[in-house]
């Protein structure tokens, strides 16, 4: 399902629980790694980038642009991705990204 974000504290929002999504996830991946395998492996990478994403809104930098956000690179190219639980919510904050608000 396509969400429609309107607003920029709504897309703010969902970058957020993307963020907290990834930490989730670390924790996981800390807490049981002989289960998560080589998908902990992803883990420190998203960080980084999803991090790197939050803080372009908190200092202003953030722009929509026509191409996908640098995580994409490791979801496309990965073959754990179907362990990730926040695939779709990474889908979806590039997919806004690329073609912007739900303004009508």
């Amino acid at each position: 399902m396509l969400r429609k974000i309107k607003t920029p504290e709504e897309f703010i929002s969902m970058v957020k629980e993307l963020r907290e999504d990834v930490f989730d996830f670390r924790e996981a991946c800390e807490y049981a790694p002989d289960e998560m395998g080589r998908a902990g492996l992803l883990v420190e990478p998203l960080e980084v980038v999803v991090e790197a994403l939050y803080q372009s809104f908190v200092d202003g930098t953030y722009e929509f642009k026509d191409e996908d956000l640098p995580y994409m690179t490791i979801v496309k190219e990965n073959n754990y991705t179907q362990l990730l639980p926040m695939l779709h919510l990474l889908k979806e904050v590039n997919r806004i990204h690329r073609e912007g608000l739900d303004i009508d």
